[in-house]
């Protein structure tokens, strides 16, 4: 492979060759596997030119066994990432052949993350700021009554949800390009399109030369408020953005062979998707003190109101997604839990028991909640004089839940506490 990106660019490289090919062939070659096994995408990006080789889990196992060495005497930040990557591959590869490892220790290793219950503490606490901002609005009686009657407001109709979803694309790519980070002029959406059966609310496919795509289920229901968030996760500042954004760091020799790519099971989750939880505040959507030309201060209490409500609902996905994976409740207890306890539609809770509890799923849906918190309560600490600096962590720096929570230590000056949902 030549030295140089196919812009003509020097290939940055974090090992010597072809240690960083052979890193890539192992993701590359995994995402074959798992799309043989369970006819599931896991590799969604990848910027380089290396093809899978690797045509069985003992062939990824002999290869990761070879990489391993290669990577031990690497110091500091790259080594740290290296190591935990490595480490993950092998952890999901034996997910995805169905050894029976404890989840915990699957969560562990591939993600980096606990898998303890959310309290009862951080659940009432979740609630009481859903209540305040519907209370805020005029809505009255109990919390159930006050949602409903709030979803009903904003509800928007199934046919409508991508007329609705056009209109956020461009005024979140110009907040993108002014707030966040920039983007290659070619960088753009092609289409926003329907889609029923799935059991996730929107997907963000990247299809390369800074292009992508959004699709949103709407068997699910969906208001405005809400889809505000999604769009923005799907879109800009979100899984676009960071699609677009790593595609060209990498092309102009500023993003690693050995992290040219996202992989769905691996301690980079909870980055991926925890900035696209963020993305509305990045912008500054929810917030009165911010200016946003375009988004109404009436606006961002129901966008602040539709983050809180997410995050509660998340809070309950989760808990029913660690009791149900860890042994504790059966389906019927699981999705009884989310629509007794949470207050979760029908619809939506057996959508997320099928996320989580699909077999290669089921290790990436926790990464949803702790990302949340973790890219969250990092963005709510960094100073508005230190944000140029915090974006730059988590757009242009290939992190690990760990090494993530070490620059944002660093960044502040204090330490981290990446999952506190108490003081929000």
């Amino acid at each position: 492979m030549s030295q140089l990106t196919k812009d003509g660019k020097q290939l940055l490289r974090w090992t010597d060759a072809p240690v960083g090919e052979k890193i890539v062939n192992i993701v590359v070659s995994i995402n074959e596997q798992a799309q043989k096994l369970y006819s599931q995408e896991v590799a969604t990006a990848s910027y380089s030119e290396v093809k899978p080789s690797l045509s069985t889990f003992d062939e990824i196992g002999r290869a990761i066994a070879e990489v391993e060495p290669s990577i031990q005497s690497i110091s500091g930040h790259e080594g740290e990432y290296l190591r935990s990557m490595v480490n993950a591959f092998r952890y999901f590869s034996r997910s995805l052949q169905g050894d029976q490892v404890p989840y915990e220790e699957l969560i562990e290793n591939i993600q980096e993350l606990p898998s303890t219950l959310i309290t009862e503490a951080q659940l009432e606490h979740a609630k009481e700021l859903v209540d305040k901002g519907l209370s805020d609005l005029g809505y009255k009686g109990n919390l159930i009554e006050k949602a409903g009657a709030w979803r009903s407001d904003t509800l928007i109709i199934p046919d409508d949800v991508t007329t609705v979803a056009e209109n956020f694309r461009e005024n979140s790519k110009q907040g993108t390009l002014q707030r966040v980070i920039g983007l290659p002029e070619d960088d753009g959406i092609d289409w926003i399109k329907p889609i029923r059966g799935v059991f996730w609310s929107g997907y963000s496919k990247y299809t390369g030369n800074f292009r992508g795509n959004l699709t949103f289920n709407i068997d699910r229901p969906w208001t405005e408020p809400i889809l505000a968030q999604i769009m923005t996760h799907e879109g800009y500042p979100g899984h676009q953005a960071f699609y677009c954004r790593w595609d060209y760091l990498f092309l102009q020799g500023k993003l690693p062979l050995e992290a040219s790519y996202y992989l769905i099971n691996s301690p980079t989750n909870a980055l991926f998707e925890g900035g696209p939880e963020t993305a509305l505040s990045f912008l500054g959507w929810d917030n009165v003190n911010e200016e946003t030309p375009n988004v109404s201060d009436k606006l961002k209490e129901q966008y602040l109101l539709a983050r809180n409500y997410l995050d509660c609902q998340r809070m309950f996905t989760t808990n029913a997604c660690f009791m149900y994976n860890l042994g504790h409740v059966s389906k019927e207890e699981a999705v009884n839990y989310m629509i007794n306890r949470g207050g979760i539609t029908e619809i939506e809770a057996n959508n997320a028991f099928r996320f989580f509890s699909d077999p290669v799923q089921k290790t990436y849906y926790p990464c949803y909640f702790y990302g949340r918190w973790m890219v969250g309560n990092a963005y709510k600490e960094t100073p508005k004089e230190k944000r140029k600096e915090y974006f730059s962590i988590l757009y242009d720096t290939p992190h690990t839940t760990k090494t993530f929570i070490k620059a944002i230590s660093e960044l502040t000056g204090k330490p981290f506490n990446a999952f506190d949902t108490l003081n929000y």
